[in-house]
Formats: C-alpha cells, structure tokens, sequence
C-alpha cells in the first residue's frame, strides 16, 4: 500500500492484472483473493476463552472478506540438554509430543467444524507449528490479510502473559492485528460486530493511511459511524514559548487540528460515502489517554504502528501498546506500510 498519497486525495493502488473493478479496497481484496488463496485471515487457536473471541472474529472477516481462515496453534517444543549442562541429559518424550500434536489437531478441527457451520461457505485451514505462539504469528503474517489473537491465552500460549503474544505480534506483524478485547470477550460465531463506532487515531499524513484505509473498510464492512481523532500537544514552530492564552490561541490551533483531519479523511470519505465521520480533535499531553476515552463506546479502536526510527517505536510504545494492554474494545493495530490488498 502506498504511503506517500497527497494530503486529502484518495490513495492510488495500482491495479492487478486482469482487475477492471474500482479502487475500493473491498473490491480489490475480492479480486485478489480469487487469484491468490494464500492471503487469508490468520487466527491463534488455544482453546481459551480469549481464543474464543478471537475465532469468532477471524471467521466473520475472513467470511466478509471472502478469504481462507487459517487456525494456527504454536506448540513448544523442549530442546535436549546433553550433559555436563545437565546432571542427567534431558531429551524430550517423543510419545508426549506426539499426544500433544494429537490433542492440537483434533482441537483445530472442531474449531474448524464450527466455523463450517457458521459459515457453510468459508473455507478453513488448520496448522500445527512447532513454535513460540508469538513467532508462528508473526511469520504467519508475511502473507495475510490480518491477524486475530486473543488478549490473553492457555493451552499453546500457556505461561505467557499479555505482551508476550499480543504486544509482540502487535510490534512486529507484517501485516494488521486485531487483538480483541477485553479478554473475557468470547464473541458470537457467525454474528457480526455491533454497529458501535470505529474509532481511529490519526497521527498525520502519510503515516496514517494505512490506518485511515483500514479504519474505513472496517467502519463500512459493519455499518458503523467513524471517529477520527487526532491529539496535539506540541506548539507549532513559529509559536514556540509557553501555552497561556496570551502566547497561544487554543481555539486557533483546535481549528487547525480539525482541518487536518478533515484534509486526512477528506479522499477516504469519497471512496466510503456510506461512513458516517465525526472528526474529534483533542488538546492533550498523552494521545491514548483520549483512545482509551473513546474506546469504552467503541466496537474497534485503530492506531498505526510507524516505521522503525527510535522515535517512532517509543510513541508506539506509548499509545498502540497502551491500547492493546488497557483498551475496553478491540484493538486494531496497522503497520505504516500494510498492504491491504
């Protein structure tokens, strides 16, 4: 996905070969998946009720997105340890590994059972990776859609706590990660989200297209109004010194705040007449203090993720990792660079 498109104009996606459709990313992605069926929608599978909810939702995007739905469950598996570092040489029981692949895989197929019944049409995949839950969803995302975890896991994600799989595959995915949230949320299999807002939190342009485009297909796929939000704290250049009203007019900069917004969602809103957008400037030292706000009433909450200056990974770190740890909703987090297509 290109991440230099002028402020304000619907970004430009080169077509396939063969695509005579619109630049709709929702027409796009039926084209492609047509064409290439390993683009589909990766969910971790554990058995937890956090993996619940995150099955549940990967079935309804894979299903909307007319994609393969891939159930992944890492197992770990324990490595020798000859002598002299250990008093006797550990070697793993291979019968005990080979009742845990078992258990694994007659857990993937029920899951896989019930995703059929839901969506009689949904074709569905199921892997046993011998990796750590964080690892096999991270190299699953080379080539998928999106990726769906659970806030929370057991089973194949047993003795990692959140941050381990979630914050982790949220900091390094190759492509977007919804983690759902909260973590009791077991979802409702082959029902759609609610039609609560989708929240957005926009940081500028073009580091926010990626966000902004996911933000809008997602907002459209459940018929759910739209919030862009953007928080500034900084003063601009020519108005550097303190923030009392005699040196800095709030209500001039909230109006400026607004029209970047406006400007940022401006071509998205052309592509999605259908959106309902509500722009949401807000004055604050700390973005996610107002994402979390806004999240308690929302049915998704998506931040980017930027590229890999130091800067950019701490204001990750300081916004889309406290959302994935504290929101109340789920949590979409969209690399810089994702190709949504």
């Amino acid at each position: 996905m290109a991440g230099g498109a002028d402020l304000g104009e619907p970004l430009f996606v080169p077509p396939f070969e063969g695509y005579q459709g619109g630049g709709r990313l929702s027409e796009l992605r039926r084209f492609w998946t047509m064409t290439n069926d390993k683009r589909g929608v990766v969910v971790g599978i554990d058995g937890s009720d956090a993996a619940q909810g995150a099955f549940a939702h990967a079935a309804w995007e894979a299903h909307r997105r007319g994609c393969v739905l891939r159930l992944v469950h890492a197992q770990r598996v324990p490595l020798p340890v000859p002598a002299p570092y250990a008093l006797i040489p550990i070697i793993p029981d291979q019968s005990e590994l080979d009742q845990a692949t078992r258990a694994a895989t007659e857990l993937l197929a029920d899951y896989r059972a019930r995703a059929q019944v839901a969506f009689p049409e949904l074709r569905v995949e199921c892997e046993v990776v011998t990796d750590s839950p964080a690892g096999a969803l991270v190299a699953a995302s080379a080539d998928a859609q999106l990726v769906v975890v659970g806030s929370r896991g057991l089973g194949g994600f047993t003795g990692l706590l959140l941050g381990s799989v979630s914050a982790q595959l949220a900091a390094h995915s190759r492509s977007p990660v919804i983690v759902v949230r909260p973590p009791e949320d077991r979802g409702n299999l082959g029902v759609g989200p609610l039609h609560t807002p989708v929240v957005v939190g926009v940081g500028g342009v073009p580091e926010s297209e990626a966000a902004l485009a996911f933000a809008f297909d997602e907002a459209s796929a459940r018929g759910a109004p739209l919030i862009a939000t953007y928080a500034w704290w900084m003063l601009p250049p020519n108005n550097l010194g303190p923030t009392g009203p005699r040196h800095y007019d709030l209500a001039e900069a909230e109006d400026e705040a607004r029209r970047m917004l406006a400007e940022a969602v401006a071509g998205w809103s052309e592509q999605y007449p259908d959106v309902e957008v509500t722009l949401r400037p807000e004055h604050s030292l700390n973005p996610a203090v107002g994402l979390l706000e806004l999240s308690r009433k929302a049915g998704l909450l998506v931040v980017s993720r930027h590229g890999g200056n130091v800067l950019s990974r701490l204001l990750f770190a300081s916004v889309g990792d406290i959302a994935v740890r504290e929101a109340e909703c789920p949590v979409a987090v969209v690399p810089e660079n994702a190709d949504q297509t």
